[in-house]
C-alpha cells in the first residue's frame, strides 16, 4: 500500500493520497509533486486519482525528520517493506512531461 502528501496551513491532512495498491516483487516508479496549489502523485507513470486540489500555499515547517518509506515519526509499525533506491528530491516542480521523461528512463521494462 502506497500514499502521502504535505502538510500546509490550508490542510494539514499528511494522507492526501492514500490505499494506494501496487504489485508486490515488482519495479515501481513513484513521485509526487506540489507547486503551492496543487498536488499529484504518479505511480508508474500514471496520475492517481487522490485530492489533488486538497492543499494551498506553502508546505509548514515542522521540527520533525522527513521520512520515506514510514508513515511519519513514532509510527513504529507502519513501513514499507521492499527496496527504496534512487530517491530523488528536486528544486523545482516536475510536470507530468518530466516525469514521463524520468520513467521511460528508469523503466526496466
Amino acid at each position: 500500500m502506497l500514499g502521502g502528501g504535505v502538510v500546509t496551513s490550508d490542510d494539514r491532512a499528511t494522507w492526501n493520497y492514500v490505499n494506494l495498491v501496487a504489485a508486490n516483487q515488482v519495479w515501481h516508479h513513484v513521485v509526487m509533486t506540489y507547486d503551492g496549489e496543487s498536488l499529484k502523485y504518479y505511480l508508474d507513470n500514471v496520475q492517481q486519482e487522490g485530492e489533488d486540489d486538497c492543499c494551498h500555499g506553502d508546505m509548514l515547517v515542522k521540527n520533525t525528520p522527513l521520512t520515506i518509506g514510514q508513515a511519519g515519526v513514532g509510527k513504529s509499525n507502519e513501513y514499507f517493506y521492499g527496496l527504496i533506491d534512487e530517491v530523488v528530491i528536486f528544486s523545482k516542480v516536475l510536470s507530468a512531461d518530466d516525469v514521463s521523461i524520468i520513467f521511460n528512463k528508469l523503466s526496466p521494462q
